[in-house]
């Protein structure tokens, strides 16, 4: 029975995160209108991806604060564009939630012609949940033992994997390649596993790749890290040394966040009763310690938790990297 109940909860890409048992919990009661039903929470990427998993350890609890069930819905496609129109122009009622991130808040509106979604106009920012780190890796068997090692052999380019054109590894690597001057050539997969594959398996030589889609295979023993972008190891990579000690810095601006966005418009009752929700959740000792072990640093929602001066900081940082790597998508 157990096993049909699992199966049943996710179908078509969507996962049902089930409220808890217990009473209604204080935010619902002080509320009494919202939430009355079930909340959608879109993901912009694909199953396994570092947005989908953060969103897969926040929404049981946040569905426990709020009182009612989560839907997860996966929508990937077009660099997550396609996951945050659907955001974008869904009814404003606190109902629809979305995952804000560096790739669709800031990259999307440089590195698109024709976004069907501006960040800016048509969403409002709740709160920010986490950020991680970008690790640089190599393959475990392969010459790189350290970041000095990392060279062109025989006059070839450096080759690098990414999940794809215009994603925060992309520009990554090439603000890696304009700081070293290596020659490097970009190679974009599919996805982040795919582009964490490619390196493992030796087709590329390095990835400057998210955290939480690297951390299986580097505990694997598959991945070698050189570096990590944020000026401190993550807790679940204490050995990591940052690029900037390593004498490249500036990269840790470029570390990956995730916040919680609703379409603008949204009634404050319901935009204040999920920042609470939120805030309640990023205060639990055990849902942190969660969110470490999977590579992301909590966000502190006292001092981060109003984040759109920051998303708008980062607008105008990535849009300086996109047109430095020449980068565009109709």
């Amino acid at each position: 029975m157990a096993m049909k109940r699992r199966e049943m909860l996710s179908l078509c890409g969507k996962s049902v995160i089930a409220l808890g048992c217990g009473g209604l919990p204080a935010i619902l009661r002080a509320q009494g209108r919202f939430p009355s039903k079930a909340l959608t929470y879109v993901v912009a990427y694909t199953p396994g991806s570092a947005n989908d998993i953060l969103v897969r350890i926040l929404a049981p609890e946040l569905g426990t604060q709020l009182g009612q069930s989560i839907i997860v819905d996966n929508k990937p496609g077009a660099g997550g564009s396609i996951g945050m129109a659907a955001v974008a122009q869904s009814k404003a009622d606190g109902y629809t939630l979305g995952l804000g991130s560096t790739a669709t808040m800031a990259i999307n509106r440089a590195l698109y012609k024709n976004l069907p979604y501006d960040p800016l106009r048509d969403f409002e920012s709740v709160v920010k949940f986490a950020s991680t780190a970008n690790v640089l890796v190599v393959p475990a068997g392969g010459p790189a033992k350290t970041l000095a090692d990392l060279k062109p052999r025989d006059g070839k380019s450096l080759m690098f994997s990414s999940p794809g054109n215009g994603t925060t590894q992309h520009l990554a690597g090439v603000l890696f390649s304009s700081t070293t001057k290596l020659p490097t050539e970009h190679v974009p997969y599919r996805g982040p596993a795919e582009s964490v594959m490619a390196v493992a398996s030796g087709e590329v030589d390095f990835s400057l790749a998210s955290l939480p889609s690297a951390l299986a295979q580097i505990r694997a023993g598959r991945l070698r890290v050189l570096g990590c972008t944020s000026l401190k190891p993550p807790s679940s990579l204490p050995q990591a040394v940052s690029l900037a000690e390593q004498g490249l810095p500036g990269f840790e601006r470029t570390e990956v966040w995730f916040g919680l966005v609703v379409p603008s418009g949204t009634p404050d009752q319901a935009r204040l009763a999920l920042e609470q929700a939120s805030v309640q959740v990023l205060g639990k000792q055990d849902v942190r310690e969660k969110l470490e072990q999977a590579g992301y640093q909590p966000a502190n929602p006292q001092s981060e938790g109003k984040f759109d001066p920051f998303v708008r900081e980062q607008v105008a940082f990535w849009a300086d990297l996109v047109k430095q790597a020449g980068a565009s998508i109709d």
